[in-house]
């Protein structure tokens, strides 16, 4: 049964993804900032119940970068077309994850190999999780994050660089041996 807990936390948070646009569209900053709060938890909740309990399964490990990225893409597609996340650091968070996740999905390789997850991948998307949640708790009203949320964008667009760079290295490597 603990087996199956992982990946239903995991299909919560991907289908509550439109739920959330919803709440952000509709300008309901104060509960789409309590939502985003607890998908974002959820995702760190369903890793450690797979990895604690060894329910690490080939689905979770589709689904749960797809779910994180589709969570990403919309929450900052919303907020850049809000003003309330900046072009600058929107658009290459958005195009980051839309070609990771459109190679992820398309490309044969990467489905039967999938890029194992690192520590800038995880740092990555803990910094894009904290951005977009300053983003929608300022909108809010709940506090002023000021020169934090700054420092916050530069450090993810070191991340959006180094992760892209260490995906592309990885997909070419799966490519490589797989003709080999």
């Amino acid at each position: 049964m603990i087996s199956v807990l992982p990946n239903t936390i995991t299909l919560g948070r991907l289908l509550s993804v439109p739920l959330l646009a919803i709440l952000l569209s509709g300008y309901d900053y104060q509960l789409a900032f309590w939502f985003f709060l607890a998908l974002s938890f959820s995702d760190g909740l369903d890793g450690y119940i797979a990895r604690r309990f060894n329910a690490i399964t080939p689905v979770g490990t589709l689904l749960d970068p797809v779910a994180d990225k589709l969570l990403v893409i919309t929450s900052a597609s919303v907020l850049v077309w809000d003003g309330l996340l900046p072009l600058w650091i929107g658009a290459p968070l958005v195009l980051r994850d839309v070609a990771m996740l459109s190679a992820g999905l398309l490309d044969s390789k990467l489905r039967e190999t999938p890029v194992p997850s690192n520590i800038w991948g995880k740092a990555h998307a803990g910094l894009a999780f904290l951005a977009i949640g300053l983003a929608i708790g300022e909108a809010a009203n709940l506090f002023f994050s000021g020169w934090v949320s700054h420092a916050i964008w530069s450090a993810l667009l070191v991340t959006v660089s180094i992760t892209s760079v260490v995906y592309c290295a990885a997909w070419r490597r799966i490519h490589v041996l797989g003709s080999s």
